[in-house]
């Protein structure tokens, strides 16, 4: 064997070597990582966000891989565990969830009631309102002329509590000549007591719309009496006018 053979003999030899010696740090290195990291679990976070107080559909999961090193001790591992419970606080996309981040709904005190209306979709909610939220409902009233009743609008309850709010739903409202229009509503479910629920039944009935206007958070204070109702100063003047007449002059 001439030494250009034992050169080439001893390159091949080397660059096995290397090529062992590569293999086993990898291995090594995968097998640190691998012991460092440890086994992996699945867990669920949020695909979508949840306002507080709703419940969490399950559309709105997404099963994640994370190391069981990594995972929060109260993470929310199957979704039967959601069974029941609402979010406690606005979640959004990309939150894992977590026991803690979950809470029983609301509970009715003693002498509340469960009462939903419908409320109009964009004078109503625009989408500003959710469970939990506290708004004052408001409703406007269209007079009487030959009562001499102005037109009004009037604080009907003060600081409710909005317990649900339903899905988008079409309905036919009929009018005075029986004429019927579609218009696009929201149920919303609150928490009153019964002089409140009596004053939403009536008002519902027999307002020309009904309106929420939202609360900041913490304002739990009574509307001041003179800001509950605004009355059409100018079409109860022109009715006291009407009503006073011509009088006339003396010849």
């Amino acid at each position: 064997m001439n030494p250009r053979q034992y050169t080439g003999l001893a390159v091949l030899l080397l660059t096995g070597l290397c090529a062992v010696a590569v293999f086993v740090l990898v291995f090594l290195y995968v097998d640190d990582v691998r012991s460092e990291v440890g086994p992996t679990a699945t867990v669920y976070e949020l695909d979508e966000p949840v306002s507080a107080l709703a419940s969490v559909p399950s559309e709105a999961l997404r099963e994640v891989e994370v190391p069981e090193r990594w995972i929060p001790e109260d993470a929310i591992r199957h979704p039967d565990q959601m069974a029941g419970l609402v979010a406690a606080a606005d979640y959004e996309p990309g939150t894992l969830l977590q026991a803690g981040m979950l809470e029983p709904p609301p509970v009715l005190e003693p002498g509340f009631r469960e009462v939903a209306i419908m409320v109009d979709a964009e004078t109503g909610v625009a989408g500003k309102v959710f469970p939990g939220d506290r708004v004052d409902i408001i409703a406007t009233i269209a007079g009487n002329e030959d009562l001499g009743i102005a037109p009004r609008a009037e604080v009907w309850v003060s600081d409710a509590l909005v317990l649900e709010i339903g899905a988008l739903t079409e309905v036919d409202d009929e009018d005075a000549v029986g004429n019927f229009t579609t218009t696009a509503a929201v149920p919303v479910t609150f928490a009153l007591n019964a002089e409140e629920t009596l004053r939403l039944a009536y008002g519902e009935s027999f307002s020309v719309k009904l309106r929420l206007a939202l609360r900041p958070a913490g304002d739990d204070a009574e509307v001041p009496e003179e800001f509950q109702v605004y009355v059409d100063a100018l079409a109860e003047d022109a009715r006291g006018n009407g009503d006073g007449g011509d009088n006339g002059g003396d010849d």
